[in-house]
């Protein structure tokens, strides 16, 4: 998914395209989020506008994402669709959003990362309610488990004024 401005110009100024993308997981380093992408497909559509100096596209992004699993850290797929409208300038401009092309030559595969990782989920768990890891001296409780516990816990302070009301 790299064209000159040439090869555009001799294709009518148009193209289609629906390719398998392989992304290489360490662009996704320092991410903790995800680890890596698979079956990534792009296809959409692209035109250059001459008159305009500027080369649009339309994407449609699909795949699977390997993020961590919050609770356990176990390697969860999760699959994604998106869909973006990209703009490429050949001359530094003002417009917000558009990507700078260098040497003359269009390349999506950074605007297609880009759309990955706006699609990465803040959280992401298999674990069903109640099959959360425990081990020696620790559990990981759920939200509404804990909001029980603290409800029957009585400050030990007071205590002692549950005890007074049942005298009487």
């Amino acid at each position: 998914m790299k064209w000159t401005r040439s090869e555009l110009l001799r294709q009518s100024q148009k193209v289609t395209f629906d390719e398998e993308v392989e992304i290489d997981a360490s662009v996704f380093d320092g991410n903790s989020r995800i680890n890596s992408v698979k079956d990534v497909r792009v296809d959409g559509t692209g035109w250059l506008d001459d008159s305009a100096d500027c080369f649009y596209a339309e994407l449609h992004v699909t795949g699977i994402m390997l993020c961590p699993d919050a609770i356990t850290g176990e390697e969860i797929e999760v699959p994604f669709e998106t869909d973006s409208d990209e703009v490429y300038v050949f001359e530094d401009t003002d417009e917000d959003g558009a990507r700078i092309v260098k040497d003359e030559v269009i390349e999506l595969l950074p605007a297609v990362i880009d759309d990955i990782l706006l699609e990465v989920p803040l959280q992401v768990t298999e674990a069903a309610e109640g099959e959360y890891p425990e081990g020696n001296g620790w559990k990981i409780y759920s939200e509404a488990e804990y909001q029980e516990m603290l409800k029957e816990k009585v400050d030990p302070r007071l205590q002692i004024l549950k005890d007074f009301d049942n005298k009487r």
